[in-house]
């Protein structure tokens, strides 16, 4: 942003320091659902991120493409919790919803992918991601899932510890 007015706040040619735009995002929590606990997410975050890119030109062609493409970026991706953290533009989040909802290959493994929450902010984002992760760490440690009994010590440990990792992952991610 040029200064309209450069003899008052800035030298000519030179931007605004008081023209700041404010961008208005949206952050999508999704999970992504491989089908087995055991095996990673069997892609990296630029597979996702080529795939929701894929979908988005099949579904909305280049007017679609050309709405979402500036804003959108994969944000976080998680092994642990399955989940990634996509952000888009406020006024074009309803694309990249349907886009993500049609989303069924990955790595030629079939995935279904999951709108968890909706976020406005990158605060309100960090926060819920990281119940999601609390939650997904309870559910592991107690046994709910496949089997319903309790994990060894040793497992229970290199669960802890992927938990860990997740969250500073998380924390150090700049939404």
């Amino acid at each position: 942003v040029r200064c309209a007015r450069p003899w008052r706040s800035a030298p000519p040619g030179r931007l605004c320091p008081f023209s700041m735009v404010h961008h208005r995002n949206r952050f999508l929590i999704v999970q992504i659902d491989c089908g087995t606990t055991k095996l990673p997410i069997p892609a990296s975050p630029q597979d996702v991120l080529a795939q929701v890119r894929g979908s988005i030109a099949d579904l909305h062609g280049d007017v679609g493409m050309g709405c979402v493409m500036p804003s959108l970026s994969l944000r976080y991706m998680d092994d642990f919790g399955r989940m990634c953290i996509l952000r888009v533009d406020r006024e074009f989040v309803s694309i990249l919803r349907t886009s993500v909802a049609v989303v069924t290959f990955l790595s030629q493994r079939e995935v279904r992918f999951h709108v968890l929450h909706m976020a406005g902010s990158m605060r309100k984002c960090k926060k819920v991601a990281r119940a999601l992760l609390d939650k997904h760490l309870r559910d592991r440690l107690d046994g709910n899932g496949e089997s319903q009994r309790e994990i060894s010590g040793r497992d229970r440990e290199l669960t802890l510890q992927a938990h860990r990792k997740a969250s500073q992952a998380l924390d150090a991610a700049q939404l």
